[in-house]
């Protein structure tokens, strides 16, 4: 009962995890296409629409994975305090 409590709690997460990354990246994107001039503006010879893309996903995975690793060890240490109890 504990272990698919455990499961399920992990596939929650997860897929909160998941669809918040889609979500923020979806938006990020959304933002640079819908501002055009971003595509006309250069920086180094790249748009700056490829380098806001470039530079902002990358930070935000990072995130998102550090903190769902953070998420995930705080649900097992909750399981192991509940089966580990005298």
């Amino acid at each position: 009962m504990y272990v698919r409590s455990l499961i399920r709690s992990q596939l929650r997460l997860g897929i909160t995890y998941a669809l918040g990354f889609v979500g923020a990246t979806a938006a990020f994107v959304l933002a640079i296409v819908l501002t055009p001039v971003l595509d006309e503006t250069f920086v180094w010879g790249v748009p700056l629409s490829w380098l806001l893309l470039a530079v902002g996903i990358y930070p935000l995975a990072i995130t998102v994975g550090v903190l769902y690793a953070r998420a995930a060890a705080r649900n097992e240490a909750r399981y192991r305090a509940l089966t580990e109890a005298p």
